[in-house]
């Protein structure tokens, strides 16, 4: 779902989220990284060495499966009660993609979508870190 539709949902509830921008541009990077993790694993899977990739490909799994679960928990706004799960889940999620952008960035000379993964990844960690930051601070 694009940000601009999240963002739109969360302005049309009832009881607004705080912090409604940051929360929607969470959602769009967990999922944008859910895509690319998903392509780069299978990019992998077509390269010729495919071998050489195999930690490559399940980081890639892992991150997307996490990164789908963060996005998930996310778009449900009322979170009442459970701001300790919701600081772990994100805290789970930047450690995946951290590494899986550490891993693909090993790759991004030889493999393009290597690259590509590693930007979205990275771009995952600092939107759940911004997450995580703007939920320590007061609305």
């Amino acid at each position: 779902m694009p940000a601009v539709a999240v963002r739109s949902m969360f302005h049309s509830l009832p009881e607004q989220p705080s912090h409604a921008d940051t929360i929607s541009h969470c959602i769009e990077a967990c999922f944008a990284c859910v895509e690319t993790c998903t392509a780069c694993a299978d990019a992998c899977l077509a390269e010729k060495q495919v071998e050489r990739l195999i930690t490559c490909i399940r980081l890639n799994q892992d991150c997307a499966a996490v990164c789908a679960a963060t996005g998930s928990i996310l778009s449900r706004a009322n979170k009442v009660g459970h701001r300790q799960l919701l600081e772990a889940q994100l805290t789970t999620c930047i450690a995946f993609a951290r590494s899986c952008a550490a891993e693909c960035q090993r790759h991004a000379d030889m493999h393009k979508h290597c690259e590509v993964c590693a930007r979205a990844c990275q771009h995952c960690v600092d939107a759940c870190t911004g997450m995580l930051a703007s939920m320590r601070m007061p609305t």
